[in-house]
């Protein structure tokens, strides 16, 4: 470690810069406010009224009313903050008391989804309410009690009780994604170099002295020192770093620490399979980063894992974080009892053991070799 500047910078600058830097992105958790537009072609006084709800909604700001002379498809083009913008048609209020069924439309930059979506679903919620209103007045007027009037406007509510990140707050959700994702790298990253550095400094040989030619000490040696290092980063995650930024701790983190031990001795040993594997540093190097870059993705985190290529399902299978994230979600987040988390660890466990196997065979022919 002495010898390696760049193990300090994955040890020290990742875990304090980097998890920091990551948290300060999403510091404010959800998007609070959109700047929208409105174009009322109806200028009626059920029109306003719809606009009254958008200006009424906490999630929604009205930042500029366009006119029939405004080229709709050039909004956001030459209006760039405008994420979207709700449209009135003309007639809007006199199809309504007719009877016919008339539409609001959403005009949205979908490049990216989430303003899409949270236009979409603002949108929704205040034209229901409004469509039920319309209805109540309706039946009233018809003579029909309130109360029997408000059941048959809304014979069903629908209640949503979102469990697990019930706020929908994207540092909650995204930032242990992350930090346990570059947990993985620096630790796999760290091993990779733990076997071929000796070649480099020419102290194979005297490695093997120094542990009475037995390999199963080298390999113990290596992988207590990348686990240990690995584990204190995992600690500083959760016991510093998340609570830090403002994440809410699980009653069951100190329980889930022991999986976090084997997500890590299992990263060490796949990162010294590497290293015995290729004696080159920088192509170990070059191996672990495409082995490990598409970890986030692959992983099922953002996009579900069966709704991916069958090539990409079968690559996030081969990837340990994958496992982890499996036991991570159920272990803190919905805190299931231990059996829900056999699996995801015993596939942690074969992650190990084909690393640990691998690397004796490739250290015994290599033992073999130089001592030939």
């Amino acid at each position: 470690m002495k010898k390696r500047p760049a193990a300090w910078v994955l040890l020290l600058v990742i875990p304090i810069g980097v998890f920091f830097y990551l948290g300060a992105i999403y510091e404010k958790g959800a998007i609070e406010k959109v700047p929208i537009a409105v174009l009322d072609l109806d200028h009626s006084g059920l029109s306003r009224k719809v606009i009254n709800n958008v200006e009424a909604s906490p999630k929604l700001n009205i930042v500029k009313f366009l006119n029939s002379k405004d080229n709709i498809e050039e909004v956001f083009i030459e209006n760039p903050d405008i994420k979207g913008f709700y449209l009135i048609p003309k007639d809007f209020q006199k199809n309504i008391f007719r009877g016919n069924q008339e539409k609001l439309i959403v005009y949205t930059n979908s490049s990216n989804i989430i303003y899409g979506n949270l236009l979409f679903k603002e949108a929704a919620t205040f034209i229901n309410t409004m469509s039920a209103g319309i209805n109540l007045n309706t039946f009233k007027t018809l003579g029909i009690p309130h109360e029997k009037a408000e059941k048959m406007v809304m014979p069903i509510k629908v209640i949503s009780k979102p469990l697990f990140n019930s706020h929908y707050n994207y540092l909650y959700y995204l930032i242990p994604g992350l930090t346990t994702v570059l947990l993985q790298m620096i630790v796999f990253f760290l091993a990779a170099r733990s076997v071929n550095s000796e070649y480099t400094n020419n102290t194979f040989n005297d490695l093997i002295v120094l542990s009475n030619g037995s390999i199963f000490r080298i390999i113990l040696g290596k992988l207590l020192t990348y686990t240990l290092l690995g584990f204190v980063v995992a600690v500083f995650i959760f016991s510093v770093v998340h609570p830090l930024l403002g994440i809410p701790a699980s009653v069951n983190i100190l329980p889930f620490l022991w999986v976090i031990l084997v997500f890590v001795l299992a990263n060490a040993m796949l990162g010294i399979m590497i290293s015995t594997i290729f004696k080159n540093e920088a192509i170990a190097m070059d191996v672990s980063f495409v082995y490990n870059s598409p970890a986030f993705v692959f992983s099922g985190f953002t996009f579900p894992i069966m709704a991916m290529p069958a090539f990409d399902a079968w690559y996030a299978q081969i990837i340990p974080y994958t496992h982890f994230l499996n036991a991570f979600l159920k272990g803190l987040e919905m805190s299931t009892p231990f059996s829900f988390l056999a699996q995801p660890v015993i596939n942690l466990l074969l992650f190990f053991l084909v690393g640990y196997t691998v690397t004796i065979s490739m250290l015994l022919f290599q033992k073999n070799k130089a001592t030939a």
